[in-house]
């Protein structure tokens, strides 16, 4: 009988879960919408942590405006696009290429996110040049209801099969255009102790969050080689390691909240290799989707 890999589960300490939306624009930059105006849309909508990200420019709300709330000073920058989350300044930034602008996150302690890489066509070796980001974008709202190229989960794939530990990200990247798709159609959903920069920060970097369309994640448990999840209503479960044949889909003819299953047969995959890491889809009973992170090999 093969042996359970023993696996990092991401989303073992306990907290609050937190909506944030962390890719969208204002009049800052190439956005329709003031600043105060295209966050309102969001306060609105119910999220806990928000990140305005212009391109260039770092824009700040004072604390007291909405309390309960959590602003992290964003932007986007570099070629291929870069989010730069949790920056340091004011106002207009300097424009760096890629590799600098990713050195410039990681001295400012940011975290570091490779935006749409379907949309910009990203490369093999643009995304392994991108390696160092502390994740990818794997749902761009904005690019699926406008040109068809908002999915990247599978270039997310090619780098967990490398090798290359990176979470996965889900945004808007809402401009507020006449034309364009509104608001809240892609998010994270941030697992921490309570509402504070320092924590929420940490949460991003061990991937204590998750990604999502409409379904929400309640727990994840992994014990003695079964994987536990407690979700709102689905009606499928994916689950994909790497290596051949070492995926698994469940279904359920009507929504089901809690799924199991286990590990036992999946120590290695149909080429005999380790598998190096497990992730998990939820889709709903309207084929929405929520990404979670992976839980990799010790």
């Amino acid at each position: 009988m093969k042996r359970a890999p023993r696996l990092l589960n991401p989303y073992g300490p306990r907290g609050n879960w937190y909506k944030g939306a962390f890719h969208f624009h204002s009049t800052n930059s190439d956005g329709k919408l003031r600043p105060s105006e295209a966050v309102g849309r969001y306060l609105r909508s119910g999220y806990d942590i928000i990140g305005l990200s212009d391109h260039g420019f770092v824009t700040r709300f004072p604390r007291e405006w909405h309390p309960g709330k959590l602003f992290i000073p964003n932007f986007e920058t570099a070629w291929p696009h870069l989010l730069h989350i949790g920056a340091n300044g004011t106002g207009r930034m300097p424009e760096l290429g890629f590799q600098e602008s990713l050195a410039r996150a990681r001295r400012e302690g940011a975290f570091a996110v490779l935006c749409h890489p379907a949309w910009s066509d990203c490369s093999w070796k643009q995304m392994t040049d991108a390696r160092k980001t502390d994740a990818v974008e794997i749902y761009n709202h904005l690019c699926e209801v406008e040109n068809a190229t908002g999915y990247s989960v599978e270039r997310w794939d090619m780098l967990l099969q490398a090798g290359i530990r990176i979470w996965g990200f889900a945004t808007d990247d809402t401009h507020f255009n006449p034309w364009h798709p509104s608001h809240d159609g892609g998010w994270v959903v941030v697992r921490a102790p309570r509402l504070d920069l320092r924590l929420v920060m940490a949460a991003l970097k061990g991937g204590s969050f998750y990604s999502s369309q409409g379904p929400a994640l309640h727990d994840l448990t992994y014990e003695d080689g079964k994987v536990s999840v407690r979700c709102s209503p689905i009606v499928e479960l994916r689950a994909r390691a790497d290596g051949v044949g070492s995926g698994l889909a469940y279904f359920s003819r009507s929504p089901r909240t809690s799924w199991s299953f286990s590990l036992k047969d999946w120590a290695r995959g149909a080429t005999g290799l380790p598998v190096r890491y497990l992730r998990i889809e939820l889709k709903d009973s309207r084929g929405r989707i929520a990404w979670l992170n992976p839980l990799f090999v010790r």
